[in-house]
């Protein structure tokens, strides 16, 4: 389907070659100057020839990024010619693939804002300066240029904007007048006899978001080491306490399910909390019965609290290079990739939402389900910042400590479990 729709959208074929060099056999016009990006408007040396150019993301986007690609060869009307291969590495691996071996690493990848520091100190990210830092700046929202800085230097480039989550539902089970409020669905969820399937007994990524509605923080400073080497949290405290006095409650109805695969939906699913990764199938299960809002509220002691979600953008770097003129050229292309073209194609192919201020005012983009249930979830969500990995094995295993009869005692043991744990973390 990916396939079909990619050739029917931009009307063209690509052979592969049995040396993953791309030839690509279409007729495009070029994208103006300012829309593609990275080839008339960024100016830089001249840097004309030919490039041997790998780069790394997700396999959802792959085909297409070698379209991408090609245009952008295309569109410098013979000033490049562009020999390609491409990895299918997601942005949860890219980042650590680079810091482990960045010389071998891809000359142009995408990674998850919060690798930002992890990889400028690993010498993996060449500074966006210039023109290019100014077009850059001008075209895309300010939250997501200020998550690719550095202390006021733009080490990477704007790719998507929506590494956050919300909730799905089935509307045939769960009542909008309850989409507000949690424990009225689960209950909608638990009289119909469905699941909800919410990572917060099993997964980091999702297990935080009762305690950082509370207001409770853990972050993490890294040392010219490329090291966590202090800490500032405070999960262990009233604010937690309330989070896991919630959590308790939840555990009182056992129909939450270990995941955030949306594809039973129709079958034993009632609501889901994911990201716009796995819009797609949701739809695909549930079809006009699909609802998406931002997260509900969660009640404890007569008080209530928006559940929270951790929000961040997806970033596109340039691995530093001994040859300046591929430096360049890798600069040029990552700026094409991330610029208004490219971004509108990957909302059109695969729902991605922008970080470009002229493709999120599109309709269709601002009538998006998924990524309008996002955004009205924004205010309540807290940026995912660099903390070690095993951070959220710590708070995936504090949520699986409280159980539906813990005594108040033994949630505030559980919260001093977790604290004296953190100092291990240091050094990683």
């Amino acid at each position: 389907m990916r396939k079909i729709l990619l050739t029917s959208l931009l009307m063209l074929t690509a052979v592969a070659t049995s040396s993953c060099s791309y030839v690509f056999n279409y007729t495009v016009s070029p994208y103006p100057s300012g829309q593609g990006g990275g080839i008339i408007d960024d100016g830089g040396m001249e840097d004309d020839g030919e490039y041997d150019i790998k780069i790394w993301c997700d396999q959802r986007i792959s085909d297409l990024t070698k379209t991408q690609v090609g245009n952008f060869e295309t569109a410098s009307n013979g000033k490049y010619k562009i020999h390609l291969s491409i990895d299918e590495l997601g942005e949860d691996s890219a980042a650590s693939s680079m810091t482990e071996d960045v010389q071998s690493g891809a000359d142009i990848y995408v990674f998850a804002q919060d690798q930002l520091s992890k990889l400028k100190t690993a010498g993996a990210l060449a500074a966006i300066t210039g023109n290019m830092r100014t077009n850059v700046e001008a075209e895309n929202e300010k939250g997501a240029v200020d998550a690719a800085k550095i202390q006021d230097k733009l080490y990477a480039l704007p790719f998507t904007a929506d590494n956050g989550y919300f909730m799905m539902y089935d509307k045939s089970i769960v009542k909008e007048e309850h989409i507000h409020d949690m424990a009225k669905i689960v209950e909608d969820c638990s009289n119909a006899g469905k699941t909800i399937n919410y990572s917060i007994f099993g997964n980091g990524f999702y297990a935080a978001s009762y305690f950082m509605a509370t207001g409770c923080e853990s972050t993490w400073d890294i040392n010219a080491s490329n090291k966590f080497y202090q800490y500032h949290d405070n999960y262990n405290s009233e604010q937690g306490f309330i989070a896991a006095k919630g959590i308790r409650d939840l555990k009182k109805n056992n129909i939450f399910g270990a995941s955030d695969d949306p594809s039973k939906f129709g079958k034993s699913l009632g609501a889901c909390v994911t990201g716009i990764w796995n819009y797609q199938y949701a739809l695909d299960a549930i079809g006009d019965n699909l609802g998406c809002c931002e997260m509900p509220n969660y009640t404890v002691d007569g008080v209530s609290y928006h559940i929270s979600s951790f929000s961040g953008y997806k970033l596109i770097g340039v691995k530093p290079q001994t040859d300046s003129k591929k430096v360049s050229v890798c600069k040029r292309i990552a700026r094409y990739l991330a610029g208004e073209a490219c971004q509108t194609e990957r909302f059109n192919v695969v729902g991605w939402g922008p970080t470009n201020k002229v493709v999120q005012g599109l309709d269709q983009v601002k009538n998006h389900p998924g990524l309008k249930a996002l955004n009205n979830q924004k205010p309540y969500s807290k940026p995912q910042v660099q903390c070690p990995s095993s951070w959220f094995s710590s708070v995936s295993a504090l949520t699986s400590s409280i159980n539906a009869d813990s005594s108040d005692g033994e949630l505030r043991e559980a919260l001093a479990s977790y604290e004296s744990n953190l100092s291990s973390f240091l050094g990683d």
